[in-house]
């Protein structure tokens, strides 16, 4: 199974704005990030039938609905819930906040919200099911998603997802086998010409 997780374009908010779920909007040059995609796709994978899922927030929503109008929106696909820290900035969220958080990142979430624990659960509970399947498979998701999905498939410990950051608008491929996955590319946007 082909599985490319495609991480949704910048948001239009403040620099430095914890969004998690808040359904924000993207910034207007999207569409162009989207034909980069495209044409990405279509010369590494021109005949490729693929399934696609997206996140219902509008950020990936758009991107994936540009990229294959009959996309499903799944709600297992949502970025981590921040809770309280949702719609402040990082700079206003007390640091001993995030101390806490960072002791323990897994398993906390001072911000009452999803730990990663959680949002790790959430998302495999629904992509042991797609596995099943073995259908080649876009996600057009988020930086949170992407991270712990990466980690359980790479079976890579939990903790050390935050040593994957895909940029905006990148795809990371892999090639998933019955026991486990080959990274193939990670999401650095190298599509970009």
């Amino acid at each position: 199974m082909k599985l490319l997780l495609i991480r949704h374009p910048a948001p239009n908010v403040a620099k430095g704005l914890c969004y998690g779920q808040t359904d924000v909007p993207i910034v207007d040059a999207w569409q162009q990030d989207a034909e980069a995609i495209q044409v990405w796709l279509d010369h590494h994978f021109p005949d490729k039938s693929w399934q696609f899922y997206h996140s219902p927030l509008q950020r990936t929503r758009r991107l994936a609905q540009a990229l294959n109008s009959d996309s499903s929106a799944v709600d297992a696909l949502r970025e981590v819930d921040f809770g309280l820290w949702e719609n402040r900035l990082w700079s206003d969220i007390p640091k001993v906040e995030i101390d806490d958080w960072l002791d323990d990142l897994v398993a906390s979430a001072p911000y009452q919200g999803e730990s990663l624990a959680e949002l790790l659960k959430r998302v495999m509970a629904w992509f042991e099911q797609i596995r099943q399947v073995d259908q080649d498979t876009v996600l057009v998701t988020h930086s949170g998603v992407i991270k712990v999905l990466l980690a359980a498939l790479c079976h890579m410990p939990l903790e050390q997802c935050f040593r994957f950051n895909p940029s905006y608008s990148s795809i990371t491929e892999l090639d998933i086998g019955p026991d486990f996955a080959m990274l193939n590319r990670l999401g650095a946007g190298d599509w970009v010409k």
